[in-house]
């Protein structure tokens, strides 16, 4: 209930034939009250304050429609002042919002969701059936009594045939559920599924995936951002990527459909329609207008309904941070959310783990042929020997490490690093083990590693006579492997199948690496590039053309 003194007190009769008993709501178009006829019949009276016009026509659009899960409108009326009045069905139950904040300040358990969703998409559809667009769906404007959900305030509704989708005269709605193409002036029913789309965001979450301190900043991110997707379910990723599509022609078509998606993703079925469906391209006329002048054409339309404030936050829930994003949120990339089973992980890492033996010996021998371990007919096979040994271990501990964690998206990250940074103490401890048996040393410290930020652990020395000891080994493969992003150099989705940008990263990487823990330089690059070289040719790679048909086919074995 918005705060606020009520126009008219408790046993007032401002409108002919009812009695107004208390106030309900008070918002931008006008004030509810709960009120009893003459007749004894229980009713809401809405006062329209401000754009009258619209709304009353809206409300004419809807006067007989009858659907159990649409709050009916029963009359419209004048008072002897003028003022219009809406006579509607009283509903009694909590608002979705109110339910929110009391019982779920942190989310919804996806049953209840899945119960909201089904009344929500059976009335929308229902108007949708009929030409309307309600334009102003929001946890406010939802009811459940009697087990039924209700939708209100559909006086803002609008009836759409396919001439009037664009070139509308108003921008209306709530600006944290307001779908991207509102600020072209489009309405379609598609406006709705995203609105719908949002709501299903802020029950599972808690809050809503587009947050801000204005207006301009809340209309911006409509606009040009992807929302983070790393909070839901992992299984119902997809559903939400596909209904809040920033294309409303790439958006899941209605409710019903997003309903039906959002039963198959719980059931593990595959989804009726396309997993994460490639964005078309803007068309011009999408793009002819710039966000800035996209943002003032919403915040300054005649009639526009803009509700913000510095939180979407609810009493008692903490403030909502806007999420911070440090990799692309791509569907089809290395953090993509895939159904992969345990036979195709073990298949695909033994076949790069098969390649790895290839690409390795032949990085050594050009290694060797081309004198990069040296002159001396001794020492230098065997340093190629230790080099490529060391290196194919490296490889193989991460294309099983990463191997093992591919598909699970973003939750997984943490562990992710963990154990990579613990496989590459292992490859650590491993090759100082080599270089011991094989009686080779690495090339000696640099002149510019005279002293290392880090040169002992408590008591255990990283470095003895210009060479790494065994706490040396581990301590630098450890860093190496958990600091870098080793996925985006296996993942079968991975934009191509050798980075060079990676490598350049990766030898960057290892030569600081080898600055501060006095690990000579030559060696520490030597390896860092050779395994990022052998991990991105022996891991599978998917075409990007082909990966919806894997995704699909993944989802199909998962069922």
């Amino acid at each position: 209930m918005s705060s606020g003194k009520f126009t008219f007190a408790p046993e007032s009769t401002p409108l002919a034939g009812f009695t107004i008993k208390r106030g309900i709501q008070r918002g931008g178009f006008g004030e509810v009250y709960y009120a009893i006829s003459d007749g004894g019949k229980e009713v809401a009276l809405k006062l329209l304050h401000s754009h009258v016009e619209i709304e009353r026509r809206g409300t004419e659009q809807c006067l007989n429609l009858k659907h159990p899960n649409l709050v009916s409108i029963i009359d419209i009326k004048e008072d002897d002042d003028g003022d219009t009045w809406v006579v509607m069905e009283y509903v009694s139950g909590q608002t979705l919002d109110q339910v929110l904040s009391e019982n779920y300040p942190n989310g919804m358990p996806v049953d209840e969701v899945r119960s909201w969703l089904d009344g929500l998409a059976s009335g929308v559809d229902y108007l949708h059936d009929r030409g309307i667009v309600h334009r102003d769906l929001k946890p406010q404007n939802l009811y459940r009594e009697s087990g039924y959900v209700k939708i209100g305030d559909i006086g803002l509704s609008k009836i759409i045939t396919p001439s009037q989708r664009g070139a509308q005269t108003e921008s209306i709605g709530t600006i944290h559920y307001m779908a991207p193409e509102i600020s072209r002036g489009e309405y379609g029913p598609e406006i709705d599924v995203y609105s719908s789309a949002t709501i299903v965001y802020e029950l599972l979450t808690g809050h809503v995936p587009f947050e801000g301190e204005t207006a301009a900043e809340i209309i911006n991110r409509h606009l040009t951002d992807q929302p983070d997707l790393s909070p839901l379910p992992r299984n119902l990723r997809p559903v939400l990527d596909h209904a809040l599509a920033k294309d409303p022609a790439a958006r899941t078509q209605s409710l019903g459909a997003f309903l039906t998606e959002f039963d198959d993703a719980l059931a593990g079925r595959t989804p009726h329609s396309p997993i994460n469906p490639p964005q078309p391209q803007p068309t011009p006329e999408a793009t002819s207008v710039p966000v800035a002048q996209a943002t003032e054409a919403v915040l300054q339309a005649p009639g526009s309904v803009v509700v913000v404030g510095s939180s979407h936050s609810r009493p008692g829930q903490a403030p909502i941070r806007r999420p911070r994003v440090f990799f692309p949120e791509d569907h089809h990339g290395p953090l993509a959310p895939r159904n992969i089973s345990f036979s195709q992980r073990a298949l695909e890492a033994t076949a790069g783990m098969a390649a790895a033996i290839l690409f390795t010996g032949l990085l050594a021998s050009a290694g060797h042929l081309t004198g990069m371990f040296g002159d001396s007919q001794q020492s230098a096979p065997l340093t190629a020997v230790a080099f490529g040994l060391t290196t194919l271990l490296g490889a193989w501990a991460l294309l099983v490490g990463t191997k093992a964690w591919e598909g699970t998206g973003r939750e997984s990250l943490s562990i992710r690093r963990l154990s990579l940074l613990l496989l590459g103490g292992g490859v650590g401890a491993a090759g100082w083990w080599l270089h011991q048996v094989l009686l080779v040393n690495l090339p000696p410290l640099a002149e510019s590693q005279t002293a290392g930020l880090v040169d002992s652990i408590g008591s255990l020395e990283l470095v003895r006579n210009q060479q790494p000891t065994l706490a040396g080994y581990v301590m630098f493969f450890a860093l190496l492997f958990g600091i870098r992003r080793w996925w985006w150099h296996t993942d079968g989705f991975r934009p191509k199948r050798l980075r060079v940008l990676s490598l350049l990263l990766t030898v960057t990487v290892s030569w600081i690496l080898g600055l501060v823990l006095q690990f000579p330089l030559a060696a520490a690059t030597g390896w860092g590039l050779g395994i990022a070289i052998v991990v991105q040719l022996s891991a599978p790679w998917v075409a990007p053309a082909h990966r919806r048909a894997r995704l699909q086919q993944e989802g199909a074995r998962h069922a």
